[in-house]
């Protein structure tokens, strides 16, 4: 029997051995395969010469090489995906030619924006009352600014406003869409649709998000401080012929001339504009607060086990009815006087929380602290953007809560 359990483990053992051979075989044998992989020659295509930026890649332009797969840092690309293409990036003599450095034409053309002369500006074409989705690569617009005048009328409607230009003869050097370039404000797009269990390929057109224009930065400080104030943008497009520079070549008369027709141009876009107007009328709505907890500082009392007592004072989150405070409230009350304001967590302007609220919206304050109101709900807003209202004109503005 101790004979049979010797056999036993002599037999476990050089199996084993066998198999730890037998490894050692397969992993030698693997290695050398890799090793003759690794210096294996593989033809790759490389640039005669320096190639520039934005050029047709043909036959004459390339060279073949051969090159050990082990110092292949990319794939190489065949002849076939090399021809026809256009050089995204410049190629030095004897590089490889790389898939990253080259493009389509269709790639080439959405890569491609106009040089400016002042400034590159994307604005989104959301900004503007009157998006104009015709406009193409190369076109002039007249930027108007259209804002009310005069206080509004019972029935919280403007009755005048002025319109004055912000920004004139702005060339358009591109378009974005989803984040790629454009010649276009309108593109042509693939899309599958699903009609009557098959997938079938349509082509729809897809307006771009954004235009890109060539503005004077001082121009463009006028725009923004104009729209972040509530006023309308508009957009006209126009001609280049309108030129500062070409004055001082023209003589007196032709100037006179030039300048009457820059004044009957503008005049004929304002009273388009004039007629398209719809003045924005905020509506005088009661505040409604979204505070559903208030941190407030408690004096607690405890004993220890020895008998001392002592006080902690603490800051505890309360979970209130807000709004419900906010309706006890019938004295203090204010109302918002800008197009659109904060109202913030703390009365300052660096507070990182913050919320939008718009021009007529009436809030109940509990103090006065400064320049600033503290809300019904523990909120802060600036007397800035705001005047006090007597509580019987709020219900006559916006009725009863």
């Amino acid at each position: 029997m101790q004979a049979n359990k010797q056999i036993i483990i002599i037999l476990i053992l050089a199996s084993l051995l066998f198999s730890a051979l037998g490894a050692a075989f397969y992993f030698f044998k693997k290695n050398k395969q890799a090793q003759k992989s690794k210096n294996e020659l593989v033809t790759i295509y490389i640039a005669k010469a320096d190639i520039p930026k934005g050029t047709l890649i043909t036959v004459k332009q390339m060279a073949q090489t051969k090159i050990a797969k082990q110092f292949l840092l990319n794939k190489p690309l065949m002849k076939k995906e090399i021809i026809g293409k256009y050089t995204s990036e410049k190629i030095f003599k004897n590089e490889m030619f790389l898939k990253q450095k080259l493009s389509t034409q269709i790639e080439r053309e959405r890569a491609k924006v106009l040089d400016f002369t002042s400034s590159s500006y994307n604005m989104k074409f959301d900004m503007f009352d009157n998006p104009n989705y015709t406009l193409v690569q190369g076109d002039f617009i007249n930027i108007i600014s259209v804002l009310p005048k005069g206080q509004p009328n019972s029935k919280g409607k403007y009755l005048d406003f002025d319109v004055q230009y912000v920004a004139k003869n702005i060339k358009v050097l591109g378009f974005i869409k989803d984040g790629l370039n454009e010649s276009s404000s309108i593109t042509k797009e693939k899309i599958k649709k699903v009609i009557k269990k098959k997938v079938v390929e349509e082509l729809v057109n897809v307006k771009a998000n954004e235009l890109i224009l060539d503005i004077n930065p001082n121009v463009l400080i006028s725009l923004i401080k104009d729209y972040n104030k509530g006023n309308q943008l508009w957009m006209v497009k126009t001609k280049e012929s309108i030129q500062i520079k070409a004055l001082d070549e023209m003589t007196k008369e032709e100037t006179k001339e030039l300048k009457k027709e820059i004044k009957k141009s503008l005049d004929k876009e304002t009273k388009k504009v004039k007629k398209a107007y719809k003045p924005k009328v905020y509506k005088y709505q009661w505040y409604k607060s979204k505070v559903n907890t208030i941190t407030k500082s408690a004096v607690i009392d405890y004993t220890n086990d020895k008998g001392d007592s002592k006080t902690k004072k603490r800051s505890v989150e309360i979970k209130v009815d807000s709004q419900k405070i906010c309706n006890s409230i019938k004295d203090k009350f204010i109302i918002g006087t800008s197009a659109r304001f904060y109202i913030r967590n703390e009365p300052t302007t660096r507070s990182s929380k913050k919320s939008i609220l718009e021009k007529n919206t009436i809030i109940p304050y509990v103090e006065k602290l400064d320049t600033w109101y503290r809300t019904c709900d523990g909120q802060f807003v600036s007397s800035k953007v705001a005047n006090e209202i007597s509580y019987s004109k709020a219900v006559e503005k916006a009725g009863k809560r």
